[in-house]
């Protein structure tokens, strides 16, 4: 049986995505908090309840679905047409206690009814084989969220009976509310939007997508359902990547059946139903699996120094276990039954150095923590089993890729491996990270991930989101119909109140056809709506929107490097930017390939050995700078021609975007982009690790890196005012206009040659800008000439005394020009034209790196000191941007709802809060930045949210 609910929504193709002609790059959503993830800065961050419940419902996909239970029933519950039986005594004993909870009081605790509940589960046996279990009141140690969920639903033989959550096996979680409106996520009254935006609705709703995150961390997962119990009411629902189908709320105290009929369901669906991913195994206490990583994860007298320089023999044979393939292949053969025997497959050896490095082996060691599930995981076409223990990245947001990065032992080479488990997105022309890393692959390419093996996960396609443009087409076309309906009511002349051909054309446009395709196409109909995202339909009076597929990937890569937070130089830093520069210009020369996502967490160290002339028998570490995710990559053409967007929307790392693109999207990505990107990725790591007057690293973070300034619109923003001033001028200050230095050392002797290395990049993004802006002012002025009919002649009240004031005036006033701008010179205009030039990008760093410093330039003569790394200056500093996400969040909503206010009213009484409270120590003040285009950071006050009060 299909572990799909409803297999004619799922599209098995990519979908084919048709933007407009205007749209060259899918656009970035940048009021989606899930694009300003602080982990993307390779940095990691304490877990902290306030702060990472509210940004996981920030987070959300847009793509919550609302629906009456018998659509729940019949679309979304799998094998729903088979017969599902509830006995009249179940019915009877269930109804007897609630009715008995409720007649004590009307409302009572959470903790009685939850009891109430449990207890109802259990003695019914509704679920057959399954055991609900309380959990309100402690935590999982292992669980760093410390999540207490409600309950929650175990296999009879994995319930935990010490009242804390089993994540690893929990089946069905269930949390519960008293009662009421307020307490309520989700508003039943409004299908297109029915998240509630209230604080305590929110809050519910971020509390349980925050438990879903959990689980699925734990889990490996395509789906997951709950239930939500607030008072006599009660929700299903059915979470994946791509969004949440909710039932419309039941009572169940005076109808049970609905609830019961579910928990029915549920204790009849196989694992794979329940949305347990197949691919991936849970490798039991004791199995040899766990055994072979527990001795791998031991140190070896063979592993090798690590650090830049290091010496090392040039071979020697590990006494790790290998095994021979030829007697380990015979024992596989006879051991066909054994669910373990795959772990004797083993290649034989390709003759390279089977040794690692330490730090490998210590990355493996750690991630075996104890209590931590651990799995083995098969990827690609030929099943290949890697053996993963606790993840060592993994996304902040339930929605979304919900990438995990492992350190995995590869079963068959019993190598370690980089393994990467997430989801893609599922369109046309959007290939998998794998497909780049083939087409780059060279033997005497160091400065690329090396590709061992990929695919995506046979059949594994998120529902959620096509389910939702499915419910939605049908909304559509209804709306349409209605007006027919009325337009035919209105049309007394015609034949039988049908609609004239001229009003069916008006009412329905061109996109009718596309309301009534068939199942297999339903796929493909979001694309035609992307089109106008955003825009009202006329025709129906619903929004345009779309939604967005995943497919299920994972990918494994031969290296596990090395961050570059771990750099001992700021001269192997500036090596380490300049190789993974090397590796974009090999991928644009040779592939006309451009990465789209240079960030901090995006570049990485690789240690490898190198021949050492003056030391036979011996091999030195050298390290090389790797430019690693390349999933958000696209081929796009040199000669020119417009490119196409392949998706409806991408994702990026907003810290490290260029200005222009924020400014220009959804305009392409450039080579000059992506230069800039280069830069922001160097000053980042400088800021954080080198000698420098900055003298508040955290609040210089988020002044030039995490914030933005809200424009007009909701999701319009543009870069911080840091950013875009530092790009513009060209000089490199903080917010209140001290020059930034940095030093070799603590003695403040200033480091010149990194500091003209930088002034090299500022000259040409200074260029860059001043040649845009009168390329942006050339273009508003001839607009402005062909919008106006003919050339207004100003009123003329004294033309005598005007005449004798302009004989005054001075020379340069009564020239020719007409322009209130200066054309850049074409000098200027060449330095701009660096950034898109790779070679000339690179020659001039590597004139920095290689060319020894001259008496005249007042630099000292050690020109790259050598170890000038400071301790981390955001590790352990108080540094964390969550609390200014939050606060740009609601910055935005409130310049959303001033919008959407009469401007006419009064002006806001209250100034707006730009901090969020019960930040972290040092707390960081966020700027109130205003919009360029005039508009207020707080509009008036809604007399009333729709969604935010109690209702009968």
């Amino acid at each position: 049986m299909s572990s799909f609910p409803d297999t004619n929504v799922v599209p098995l193709q990519p979908i084919r995505h048709t933007p407009t002609a205007t749209i060259e790059s899918s656009p970035h959503k940048h009021e989606k908090a899930n694009n300003h993830d602080p982990s993307k800065h390779g940095l990691p961050l304490p877990d902290a309840t306030k702060y990472d419940r509210k940004i996981q419902g920030a987070s959300s996909m847009g793509h919550t679905v609302i629906v009456d239970f018998s659509e729940f029933e019949m679309e979304v519950m799998v094998g729903s047409g088979r017969r599902l039986v509830v006995s009249d005594a179940n019915i009877k004993q269930v109804k007897f206690a609630f009715r008995q909870l409720y007649a004590k009081n009307e409302r009572p605790l959470e903790d009685h009814i939850a009891e109430t509940m449990v207890n109802v589960i259990n003695k019914q046996r509704l679920c057959e084989g399954y055991t609900a279990a309380l959990s309100r009141y402690s935590y999982n140690p292992t669980d760093t969220s410390k999540g207490k969920v409600d309950a929650a639903l175990y296999c009879d033989d994995h319930t935990p009976e010490d009242g804390r959550p089993d994540w690893t096996h929990v089946r069905l979680y269930i949390e519960f509310k008293r009662g009421g409106t307020s307490l309520d996520p989700f508003d039943d009254d409004d299908v297109d939007n029915p998240e509630a935006t209230a604080a305590k609705r929110a809050a519910a709703r971020s509390q349980i997508t925050a438990y879903t995150h959990t689980t699925f961390l734990f889990q490996h997962r395509n789906a997951l359902y709950s239930l939500f119990v607030n008072g006599q009411e009660f929700r299903v629902l059915r979470w994946d990547r791509s969004g949440v189908v909710v039932t419309k709320k039941l009572n169940y105290v005076e109808d049970p059946i609905p609830l019961l009929k579910f928990l029915v369901y549920f204790g009849r669906l196989s694992d794979s139903e329940q949305g347990i991913d197949m691919t991936a195994t849970l490798l039991t206490p004791g199995s040899k699996a766990l055994k072979l990583m527990t001795e791998f994860a031991k140190d070896d007298p063979s592993d090798m120094p690590y650090e830049e320089g290091d010496l090392v023999p040039t071979q020697v044979t590990p006494s790790g276990p290998r095994g021979s393939s030829s007697s380990r292949t015979r024992k596989a053969r006879a051991k066909k039954d054994d669910p373990e025997s795959y772990l004797d497959d083993v290649e034989p050896s390709d003759g390279s150095d089977p040794r690692v490095f330490s730090y490998v082996r210590k990355k493996f060691r750690e991630s075996l923590v104890a209590d931590w599930p651990h799995y083995k995981l098969e990827v690609g076409p030929e099943q290949r089993p890697f053996l993963v223990g606790m993840p060592v990245y993994f996304s902040s947001s339930m929605f979304g890729r919900g990438t995990r990065g492992y350190i995995a032992l590869d079963v068959k080479s019993r190598r370690f491996v980089f393994l990467k488990d997430s989801w893609r997105p599922f369109y046309e022309g959007v290939e998998p990270e794998g497909h780049y890393l083939q087409m780059m692959s060279s033997e005497d390419e160091v400065s690329i991930p090396r590709l061992l093996v990929h695919g995506d996960v046979a059949g594994d396609l998120t529902f959620a989101a096509p389910y939702a443009q499915k419910k939605y087409n049908e909304r559509r076309a209804a709306h349409r119909e209605a007006a027919l309906e009325r337009a035919r009511a209105g049309n007394p002349q015609s034949d039988a109140g049908a609609a004239s051909p001229a009003q069916e054309q008006e009412l329905c446009g061109k996109k009718r056809s596309s309301d009534h395709l068939d199942d297999e196409d339903a796929g493909e109909t979001h694309d035609e709506e992307s089109d106008s995202e955003g825009d009202d339909d006329g025709e129906t009076g619903l929004e345009s929107r779309y939604f967005r597929h995943y497919t299920h990937y994972r990918i494994a890569v031969k290296d596990v490097c090395l961050s570059f937070a771990e750099i001992k130089s700021s001269y192997q830093l500036v090596n380490m930017i300049y190789d993974c520069m090397s590796a974009h210009h090999m991928a644009y020369r040779d592939h006309s390939l451009l990465h789209r996502d240079i960030s901090a967490g995006n570049v990485i160290i690789r240690p490898i050995l190198v021949d050492d002339p003056q030391n036979p028998g011996m091999k030195r570490v050298t390290w090389n700078g790797v430019l690693t995710d390349w999933e958000l990559a696209k081929v796009v053409p040199k000669d020119g021609s417009q490119q196409r967007a392949r998706q409806p929307e991408r994702t990026g790392t907003w810290q490290f975007m260029s200005v222009a693109y924020v400014k220009n999207h959804p305009a392409a990505v450039t080579v000059a982009d992506e230069m800039e990107s280069f830069f922001h990725v160097l000053l980042f790591y400088a800021v954080r690790l080198l000698n420098h007057n900055i003298e508040l690293v955290p609040a210089f973070v988020v002044d030039y890196f995490d914030t933005h300034t809200a424009k007009k619109g909701r999701g319009q923003r543009a870069c911080s005012h840091l950013k875009t001033t530092t790009m513009h001028n060209g000089k490199l200050v903080t917010d209140n206009g001290t020059r930034i230095h940095f030093y070799v050392d603590s003695s403040k002797k200033i480091h010149a040659t990194f500091e003209k290395l930088l002034a090299m990049f500022l000259r040409c993004f200074r260029a860059r800008y001043e040649v845009a802006e009168w390329s942006d002012y050339v273009k508003e002025m001839e607009q402005s000439r062909l919008s106006s009919s003919k050339e207004e002649q100003p009123f003329d009240r004294n033309p005598f005394r005007r005449k004798k004031m302009s004989s005054q005036l001075p020379d340069f006033v009564a020239g020719n020009s007409t322009s209130h701008m200066e054309e850049p010179s074409d000098a200027t205009k060449a330095v701009a034209a660096r950034l898109d030039d790779h070679s000339k990008m690179l020659g001039a760093i590597c004139y920095f790196i290689d060319t020894p410093a001259t008496p005249q330039d007042g630099s000292s003569d050690i020109k790259w000191p050598q170890a000038d790394v400071v301790t981390d200056r955001l590790s352990d500093s108080g540094y964390d941007p969550r609390p200014n996400i939050l606060a740009l969040e609601e910055l935005e909503k409130n310049i959303e709802a001033h919008e959407s206010a009469n401007m006419d009213g009064p002006p806001p009484i209250k100034k707006m809060k730009t901090s969020v409270s019960g930040s972290v120590q040092p707390q960081v003040e966020l700027p109130v930045q205003r919009a360029t285009d005039g508009i207020l950071t707080r509009g008036p006050r809604k007399k009333r949210d729709r969604k935010g009060k109690a209702r009968a």
